[in-house]
């Protein structure tokens, strides 16, 4: 959720680059600027026109057909996102964000090994690219390689030690290893470093219930519940229903934590 502080920043920006887009009217980098506080604000249509301004202004504008694709993405127009970060790599092959950009479309078409790829050839070309290393640990999580996931988003932190969601997203996978403490660190993390991560809460809690820790368990169901996760549907998400989950795991849940992850009758 966008706090107002930061909505006023992006008015700010938005107001500054109108400014300059009234006293230059050719201005492009104004225009793809505009665009992505238009994009950071949640108002994607304006940002959308402000990025085909400046690629009708300057066609071979690579930067702002990646935005544009950002946005595309964003909204969930996956093969628009895909068709204008190719246009930016066909403008210029050395620049690492389209390869990510399009890699997250990839994935969130459920098209994972394309994404990998992408992934890969953006931290080819830019080593230190934190979002490709953490966005590759997440298309192998979704590829269940826990391993190489861990790997991806440790080395995110190592790039970026307030990454709240590689903590998370290498919690999901230590937890789907089985590696239950160390996921429990992570997830705690992450919460340290973004108290309302309603997400964090919910994965610690499942995760304390492999402990059989059922106090603290509940209480950050409870949490994440009230933050706003469905956690009946996370919890079958991640493990089928309460008998499959106990079965699975050799224990039994309390009565009062059974009735919480079980969808009403």
């Amino acid at each position: 959720m966008k706090t107002q502080a930061k909505l006023e920043h992006y008015d700010k920006a938005i107001e500054h680059y109108s400014r300059a887009i009234e006293l230059r009217p050719n201005f492009v980098i104004a225009y793809n600027n505009r665009g992505i506080a238009y994009a950071d604000k949640g108002d994607y249509d304006r940002a959308i026109a402000d990025f085909n301004t400046a690629i009708k202004l300057q066609p071979d504008y690579a930067i702002a057909y990646n935005n544009r694709g950002t946005v595309y993405r964003i909204i969930g127009e996956y093969d628009r996102a895909i068709k204008d970060c190719n246009k930016a790599i066909e403008i210029d092959p050395s620049y690492a964000e389209p390869y990510s950009n399009r890699g997250a479309a990839y994935r969130e078409k459920g098209e994972i090994d394309r994404a990998i790829a992408d992934y890969d050839k953006a931290i080819e070309l830019k080593p230190d690219f934190v979002e490709a290393h953490y966005n590759r640990g997440i298309a192998y999580i979704k590829k269940g390689n826990f391993d190489r996931a861990i790997v991806g988003n440790a080395k995110a932190i190592e790039l970026k030690h307030d990454l709240v969601e590689a903590y998370h997203n290498r919690g999901n996978a230590y937890t789907k290893k089985g590696e239950i403490n160390r996921a429990i660190e992570d997830y705690t993390k992450a919460i340290e470093l973004k108290p309302d991560l309603a997400e964090s809460y919910a994965g610690r809690g499942e995760a304390r219930l492999h402990l059989q820790s059922w106090k603290d368990a509940k209480a950050d169901l409870i949490v994440a519940r009230d933050k706003g996760i469905d956690i009946i549907a996370s919890f079958r998400n991640d493990h089928g229903s309460v008998p499959d989950f106990e079965q699975r795991n050799g224990l039994k849940l309390p009565a009062d934590i059974a009735e919480m992850l079980t969808p009403p009758q």
